[in-house]
């Protein structure tokens, strides 16, 4: 068979199938066109003339879908996907068939030919040959003119049908009921009401801004205007109120997101009405990260959702914000702003200091903006604070501090601070006190002024300071009130001393009255006891109303003893010998006392309620001794007490004339007139006060048992109190000559008082110390002879029989010692009232040696002279053991006395006649104006005979000599060139005087002399002084805190402190804190 036959065949037998399947979704094309249109018609007419809910458009909208979609899958995609080959494609059979029916000549044959094509050509090579024959006479025949596709034009009337229709609808102005229906049934999920017979017109744009309220007005128009209208919101229905006729509204409450809703009214439901909500921009989420300052000790914080802050000053705050609906973000200060464009998150940073508003804007596009106002409040850093407590310790003389600071943060430093007015150096001293450093607690400090140095008249000014720890504006104090402290007056001083030593002189006299009333009762007692075999209850009530008589006695010596030392700490230096008698006159009253003593009562109370006699009257006669002894040592004591304050006094008299005369001194020289006059009335009324205490010195010395031997001074009392008044006179006068006048012979007589006095004391304690030591080395001859005769007579009776006639003779001898005995006991006594050195151990050892040679000379009476040698032993143990004593203090006297002859002017007085007869600046000075006062008289009268030249020119002499003799004194510090030029001026005036040369030089030369004798007195003194004050204080004041209660009290309550603080928790919160200090302080003050 022809392949090329063949295949020509076989491919106009696919170009017909393909013309077939194409022709075929022509005609389905139509098909679906009509269909569409008139199920289009349909539906639409369904839908309106229906009013079709939502639920029902739907169905019909689904409907609608799966006829159109079975329409076009079955004439339009069905065709196609045949065509292209897809599916159940005709066979060639059948398309031969569908040929033949338009070609009949060749249906057979091509039948035939497809059916002989199916059998193989190996087969039968003749049926290839016939397939051939019928290929070439079937080949003129065109298989595609089979199908005519013009043919389809006779269906387009089943379109033309619905569109023609469709046109009519739009002709009559219906084309609505076709458009709007298929339009709702497309949005088959909208609600599309039914047409109502009125028109709805919104007064406003259906906008509203978010969280505000809307007010929904509706305006109504059309033929019929229902009475009521409604609107419904999620399928509530609400009655809107109405305006009038046609008006009608409702408001729309804080509205956040949009709002679909539909106007009921008349029977109709409008459409589906949207409110659009503008939205608002917003903060959704606020943190501030708040970063304290280190000082303050409080941890970092994140606050959430506020903007409101109390922070402390110096505080770094972190805000992080989280916005919405937000195109820009500013921040506001009270001084600065801070823009941003974001829509998401925003941060910021800042350093506060002071209290501030703050806003946080947001915006958008909307033109909208929200504002968030807050308030930032800043805590500044408060001044520390200072609670103080002052107390006054006057056995320890010192000030106890004690109070409270605190601060809101912490402490850092706390100061005592002092400065001293009326000195030359005021500067202001400061001293830390170590402190905890937190923000509350109690501090305690002590502080004693007499350490200061002072002198009389200072006034100290005194307050604490504390620091806080600010670190971001310094460190910030705040002093507490101010104190002053006024050290008294050298006047005011010795008031002071002098009040507290009558205090002491009548705690002696006190005791003395208990003393002898002790005595009395004791003697009573004792005869009660001898006289009764047995105590009854009101000779031990007895015995314990003596038991608390000597216990007050002890109770009141140890006050005077306190009231003494008491005294003793004054700001009034006294010299160093009357220093050393003070502390050894304290030391002694220390001892009138001692721990024997208080046993012995002891002792007496415990066998109160004894019946044994014998002990009871052997402790009654120690009681009895004890009070003899404490009555001879505080009649001695006191006899030394006003000797001492003699001396004090007239140390104290000698400083103000001292005074006095250097400011008269000064007063010379000053020419003012107001000046002048104040001070020299000041000067008159000082001298009238030292006028008055010299008589108080004179009555304090009649009291004395021995009295001093003062100088009769009323004259010249008399004479400056004069001077010192007439020189008022003359200023007032304004007469300046004669006031300067009357004020240097004012000041010759205050210089003649002071020496006297000066004398007085001087002489009085080198006469009194030799004296004194002279007496205490007959005492010590006469006791060391008692002692040996005491031996010798031992040694006879020792050797003589008991009944031996000579044994009367012996006894007789012991009285005779017994007498001797008293002598020197009662010396001896005498002797301790002037002499401090004595200690009372002595008088103790001489009543002993009396009462052993008592009952020696009793049991030697009795001719028991076992028992008699015996108390002859301790006679002489006692004996020599007070000897010693007193060797001791005769040497002591003896080095007490060098010291003072070095000071002396009576040579008779002295150990040392070199140093005696060495004159003073002083003494040199006055007899140099005495000379020039001589040569000034004798030039008056013209001249000098020559033997008044001689007497004048030897006196010069002399006065040069003494110089010469100090001049190696004064010169060790390097005078000793000016000394020398002064010697070689006086040696000139003396050649003047022997020629009879005295001019008007010779005069200021003299006067020149003596202002330098001025000076180098002046320098001797002010060097004197200064070695005094750098002279080692042996006597340093032991303070006892035993029996002082503000002491303790001020200790305990700094260790309740120092103990509460141990467990008081110090991280708290400021309430929490104030709570617990506030607790803690009401159980100290409980305490």
């Amino acid at each position: 068979m022809n392949v090329k036959h063949k295949q020509n065949l076989f491919e106009k037998l696919n170009s017909f199938i393909k013309k077939y399947y194409f022709n075929k979704a022509v005609e389905g094309l139509i098909y679906f066109t009509s269909f569409f249109l008139l199920i289009s018609i349909f539906f639409s007419l369904i839908e309106y003339f229906g009013q079709l809910n939502v639920q029902k458009r739907t169905l019909l909208f689904w409907l609608y879908i799966v006829s159109m979609s079975i329409s076009f899958a079955k004439f339009i995609l069905y065709p196609l996907l045949l065509l292209l080959k897809i599916g159940n494609v005709i066979s060639y059979k059948e398309a031969a068939k569908i040929i033949g029916l338009h070609f009949v000549e060749v249906e057979d044959k091509l039948i035939n030919i497809l059916e002989l094509n199916e059998m193989s050509e190996q087969d039968n090579k003749l049926i290839s040959a016939s397939i051939d024959q019928k290929i070439a006479n079937i080949k003129p025949v065109p298989f595609k003119k089979a199908i005519d596709i013009s043919e389809n034009l006779k269906h387009i009337k089943w379109v033309a049908l619905p569109s023609f229709v469709i046109f009519l609808f739009f002709v009559s102005n219906k084309e609505h009921i076709i458009t709007e229906s298929s339009a709702r049934i497309i949005k088959h999920n909208t609600f599309f009401a039914p047409k109502a017979p009125y028109n709805i017109i919104f007064n406003t744009p259906l906008e509203s801004i978010q969280y505000n309220d809307f007010l929904l007005e509706i305006n109504l128009t059309g033929e019929r205007i229902p009475a009521e209208m409604f609107i419904e919101i999620n399928s509530t229905s609400f009655k809107m109120q109405k305006i009038n006729d046609k008006n009608f509204k409702y408001l729309l409450k804080n509205i956040t997101s949009d709002i679909n809703f539909h106007v009921l009214g008349g029977g109709y439901k409008s459409e589906e009405y949207k409110l659009r909500v503008l939205l608002m921009p917003k903060v959704v989420n606020l943190s501030v990260f708040i970063d304290y300052p280190k000082h303050t000790k409080l941890i970092d914080e994140t606050i959430q959702n506020n903007g409101d802050l109390t922070v402390p000053n110096g505080s770094i705050l972190k805000w992080k914000i989280d916005i919405k609906d937000t195109e820009n973000m500013i921040f506001c200060f009270e001084k600065d702003t801070v823009r941003k464009k974001t829509n998401s998150f925003f941060e910021h940073k800042k350093l506060i200091n002071n209290t501030m508003q703050y806003s946080i804007i947001t915006q958008n596009s909307y033109e909208l903006s929200d504002t968030l106002k807050y308030l930032i409040s800043v805590v500044k850093d408060e001044f520390p604070k200072i609670k103080l407590e002052t107390q006054y310790d006057s056995i320890s003389s010192q000030y106890l501090f004690s109070g409270n600071i605190s601060d809101d943060y912490g402490l850092s430093k706390l100061s005592f601070n002092y400065k001293i007015t009326g000195s030359s150096d005021d500067s202001l001293v400061s001293k830390n006190i170590t402190i905890k450093k937190l923000t509350d607690e109690q501090f305690f400090y002590q502080y004693n002024f007499s350490n200061l140095g002072l002198n009389p008249g200072d006034e100290i000014t005194y307050y604490f300071s504390v620091w806080d720890n600010d670190a971001i504006n310094g460190n910030k104090f705040t002093n507490s009130d101010y104190f002053k402290y006024s050290e008294l007056s050298f006047n005011d001083l010795i008031d002071k001393i002098d009040m507290g030593n009558q205090k002491t002189k009548a705690g002696f006299n006190t005791s003395l009255n208990v003393t002898d009333n002790i005595k009395k009762d004791i003697a009573d007692l004792n005869k009660n006891i001898l006289s009764k075999k047995e105590l009854d209850w009101l000779d031990k009530q007895k015995i314990k109303d003596l038991i608390e008589k000597q216990k007050k006695l002890i109770a009141k010596v140890e006050q005077t003893q306190k009231q003494n030392s008491k005294n003793l700490k004054n700001k009034l230096k006294p010299s160093s010998s009357l220093e050393e008698k003070q502390r050894k006159l304290e030391e002694l009253m220390k001892k009138i006392i001692n721990e024997e003593d208080k046993k012995i009562i002891e002792e007496l109370e415990k066998i109160l309620n004894e019946a044994n006699k014998e002990k009871l009257k052997a402790l009654l006669d120690k009681l009895e001794n004890q009070s003899l002894n404490i009555e001879k040592e505080l009649e001695r004591e006191l006899e030394l007490f006003k000797q001492l304050e003699f001396e004090q006094n007239l140390e104290n008299i000698i400083k103000k004339l001292n005074e006095i005369k250097e400011e008269q001194k000064q007063l010379i020289t000053k020419t003012k007139h107001e000046d002048v006059l104040k001070q020299q009335l000041s000067l008159q009324k000082q001298m009238n006060d030292v006028v008055k205490d010299l008589q108080n010195l004179r009555k304090k010395n009649a009291e004395l048992e021995r009295k001093n031997n003062m100088p009769k001074t009323q004259e010249i009392e008399q004479d400056i109190q004069n001077l010192m008044q007439k020189s008022v006179d003359e200023i007032n006068k304004n007469n300046k000559k004669k006031a300067n006048k009357t004020q240097k012979n004012a000041l010759q007589k205050i210089e003649e008082l002071t020496e006297k006095m000066e004398g007085l004391q001087m002489s009085g304690d080198s006469e009194k110390a030799s004296e004194n030591m002279q007496t205490l080395r007959e005492i010590l001859e006469n006791l060391i002879s008692l002692s040996f005769d005491q031996e010798e007579l031992m040694e006879i009776i020792k050797k003589t029989p008991k009944n031996s006639p000579q044994f009367v003779v012996h006894v007789k001898k012991q009285k005779k010692i017994h007498n001797d005995s008293k002598i020197v006991k009662d010396s001896l006594f005498a002797l301790s009232k002037r002499v401090v050195q004595l200690e009372a151990i002595i008088n103790e050892e001489i009543s002993l040696i009396n009462k052993n040679i008592k009952r020696a000379l009793t049991n030697l009476e009795k001719r028991d002279i076992k028992k008699g040698m015996a108390d002859q032993q301790f006679v002489m143990t006692s004996m020599n053991n007070l000897a010693l004593l007193l060797s001791e203090v005769l040497e002591q006297m003896q080095q007490d006395l060098e010291s003072l002859s070095s000071n002396c002017n009576k040579p008779r007085n002295c150990n040392k006649p070199k140093n005696c007869n060495k004159p003073s600046m002083s003494q040199i000075k006055n007899s140099q104006k005495e000379l020039n006062k001589k040569m000034k008289n004798g030039k008056k009268k013209n001249g000098k005979g020559a033997k008044e030249l001689m007497e004048l020119a030897r006196k010069q002499e002399e006065i040069r000599k003494q110089l010469l003799e100090l001049r190696d004194e004064i010169g060790r510090n390097g005078e000793k060139g000016n000394i020398d030029k002064l010697l070689e001026e006086m040696e000139e005036n003396e050649k003047d005087i022997v020629n009879d040369n005295i001019t008007n030089e010779s005069f200021k030369r003299q006067e020149e002399i003596i202002t330098k004798l001025l000076d180098f007195d002046d320098a001797k003194r002010e060097e004197e002084k200064e070695k005094n004050e750098r002279k080692a204080n042996e006597w340093k004041e032991q303070i006892s805190f035993d029996d002082n209660d503000k002491y303790l009290q001020y200790i305990k309550l700094k260790e309740d402190y120092q103990e509460l603080y141990k467990t008081k928790p110090l991280q708290l919160k400021p309430y929490y804190k104030k709570k617990v200090d506030n607790y803690f302080n009401i159980i100290i003050k409980k305490n």
